[in-house]
């Protein structure tokens, strides 16, 4: 798998209804009672805007905790859909891709009950499909420049380089994980921000030529233990194809295969739980390098 895979361009994704449940979903969430956007809220929808251009169908549902009246909860979780749906339309004015509703309130049994209601039932999901009549996974577009040209990047000095620089002071067995190596929602292909860091992680095992590690891929938003859906596969081992992924990159630009293993782990080990923002989402969405050989 060459370099240039990791710039083709953004087209559409969704995880199918068989793996309903297991997609890697955008969330928002909100205090008691409240449905206006915080400032948290806008920066992530300015984040996720510019994939409603490649995409046909936004799905947006809002959802109410068990704090209140049924009739009063479905109004909120309404409320909450279609002003997100409302700032989304002022980012992207294609206003037939976008649909909200209410789910109302989710029920939780009577012993759970406090009166901080359940946070993370508060919340919208976004979610982004392609259309209905789409078959099959659709072919990767990618950009025609060379692979190597792709590696001149000037290097950072920023905390994953430094995390990257100190791995061969770590012991056996000792880890550093890269929640800054981002992958496309519901996908096991990096973007374009994380590149350097890869350049700079295949720089560093060249140097230090006996270094092992195994690269452990992990998913978000949920927690049932099990693997997340990947689009392009079209089965549910979304943690492992980003482990192998950034395995591939590595053989391919020299590393030695017997360095190497990889593993994903799904959702069994999340950095935290339970998610409640989408920094907490970003932070169990990652990639952990594990030291296991010098």
């Amino acid at each position: 798998m060459k370099l240039r895979i990791l710039f083709f361009l953004f087209i559409t994704f969704k995880i199918f209804p068989s793996y309903a449940g297991q997609r890697d979903t955008v969330r928002l969430f909100y205090d008691i009672n409240k449905k206006e956007l915080t400032q948290q809220h806008k920066i992530t929808l300015d984040s996720v805007s510019r994939f409603i251009r490649d995409t046909t169908v936004v799905k947006i549902h809002g959802f109410a905790d068990y704090l209140g009246k049924r009739d009063s909860n479905y109004t909120l979780s309404t409320a909450r859909a279609e002003i997100v749906k409302a700032y989304l339309l002022k980012l992207h004015s294609k206003s037939e891709r976008l649909f909200a509703n209410g789910k109302g309130q989710v029920d939780v049994s009577t012993k759970a009950h406090s009166v901080i209601g359940a946070p993370f039932n508060r919340r919208v999901e976004i979610i982004f499909s392609p259309p209905a009549t789409v078959k099959a996974a659709p072919k990767k577009a990618v950009v025609t420049t060379r692979p190597r040209d792709t590696l001149r990047y000037k290097r950072k000095d920023d905390s994953v380089m430094r995390r990257i620089d100190n791995l061969a002071n770590k012991k056996i067995g000792d880890s550093i994980s890269f929640k800054e190596l981002t992958f496309l929602p519901g996908r096991h292909f990096l973007r374009q921000s994380a590149v350097p860091y890869m350049v700079e992680l295949k720089d560093y095992m060249k140097a230090h030529p006996t270094l092992k590690i195994e690269i452990q891929g992990h998913i978000c938003c949920q927690y049932d233990g099990r693997d997340g859906a990947d689009f392009d596969t079209r089965k549910n081992n979304l943690s492992l194809m980003r482990a192998k992924f950034i395995y591939d990159f590595l053989v391919s630009e020299g590393i030695e295969p017997q360095r190497m293993l990889f593993k994903g782990l799904g959702s069994k080990e999340p950095k935290v739980y339970p998610e409640l923002s989408a920094d907490d989402q970003d932070q169990n969405r990652r990639v952990v390098i594990v030291l296991i050989g010098k």
